[in-house]
């Protein structure tokens, strides 16, 4: 039977992004401090989940609450996820909350029964969503306030994001300067490959035969055979089932040596000599080799635009977010596993 939190993860979506906002840019902001008994949390070491772990202007959480959202966030593919981190969602998630119905935020019904519908559509065919809510000690009305809950804090989100829109030239010009490299562009080349490999216990005739394959399907692209359709059936690398194309390569992103050297030195369009790799013989067609260079900003004026933007929403909900934490009164409950 699956789990309430596993099907809920699409309904946190907004919710973790605006708690995420705070590892967001270079800005340096306020991190809450360890609290007692929660930095070094884990689920194998709890306290009684009926515990208060933390009061939020007298709104309660409890360490059950910090061992769901932990176990929320590492199935939603967090990873490990401390007391501390789930904790400190969870007081952000209720301020959001608080300041979405201070300021009356309404959801059409719409998109209500739409995001319960996204929901329903991830309940397994061999159940429903109703039996998943039981199973979970949830009740239907408990489950669509926390809906109606998660799109009001969506739409706050937005509403303070919007508040930001404005990007001047100075603004670019500044950004480019903390990111000195943005307008770079690396050496890169597209090619596409066909693989005969090789294997250590492979003893000297056995590499000399398997080079000599490789050269014959050398001499079959240079009689004009189609480089997709030999690779799709002759080549070792996983690439044949893509014709061989690889993806793109940057210069000191390959490791094996021999390889970056011989795709680097070739020219576009010409089919390479057979050459050794560790991996074994390999047949390279280069077919685009982009040198490095450096952009001009004018030219991707409107890209670096939108990354500027961003970057200034993200600190603006970042200030918001640390806005409300200072008005509010969070206790920390000295509880120790």
């Amino acid at each position: 039977m699956p789990t309430l939190r596993s099907l809920c993860t699409v309904t946190g979506c907004a919710l973790v992004l605006a708690l995420g906002l705070s590892a967001c840019g270079k800005k340096k902001t306020e991190t809450p401090p360890s609290q007692p008994g929660m930095a070094g949390q884990s689920l194998a070491a709890r306290p009684d989940p009926k515990a208060t772990a933390i009061t939020v202007d007298g709104f309660v959480i409890t360490w059950g609450n910090i061992y769901a959202e932990m176990q929320r966030l590492q199935q939603a593919g967090s990873g490990p996820v401390t007391a501390q981190q789930a904790a400190d969602g969870l007081v952000v998630r209720h301020l959001l909350s608080v300041a979405a119905d201070q300021a009356k935020i309404l959801v059409p019904a719409q998109d209500i029964a739409t995001a319960i519908n996204n929901v329903r559509k991830q309940v397994p065919t061999n159940t429903t969503l109703e039996t998943v809510l039981r199973s979970n000690n949830v009740s239907e009305d408990e489950f669509r306030t926390s809906i109606v809950t998660t799109l009001k804090v969506n739409r706050l989100v937005q509403q303070q994001l919007q508040k930001v829109s404005v990007v001047t030239d100075a603004d670019l010009k500044q950004f480019v300067k903390e990111n000195p490299t943005l307008l770079s562009v690396p050496e890169n080349v597209v090619a596409r490959t066909i693989l005969v490999a090789t294997v250590p216990s492979d003893d000297a005739a056995a590499r000399k035969a398997k080079k000599t394959k490789a050269e014959g399907l050398r001499k079959q692209l240079l009689a004009g055979a189609d480089f997709g359709k030999l690779a799709a059936t002759m080549s070792d690398d996983p690439t044949r089932t893509r014709g061989g194309q690889l993806p793109a390569l940057r210069r000191g992103q390959v490791t094996d040596t021999m390889f970056e050297k011989a795709v680097f030195a070739q020219k576009e369009g010409e089919i390479g000599p057979v050459t050794e790799t560790q991996y074994g013989y390999v047949i390279l067609q280069v077919q685009k080799h982009t040198f490095p260079s450096t952009l001009k900003l004018e030219d991707v004026k409107e890209r670096v635009r939108a990354l500027v933007l961003d970057n200034k929403r993200q600190h603006a909900m970042q200030d918001y977010i640390v806005s409300l934490r200072a008005k509010a009164k969070i206790v920390f409950a000295n509880t120790k596993p």
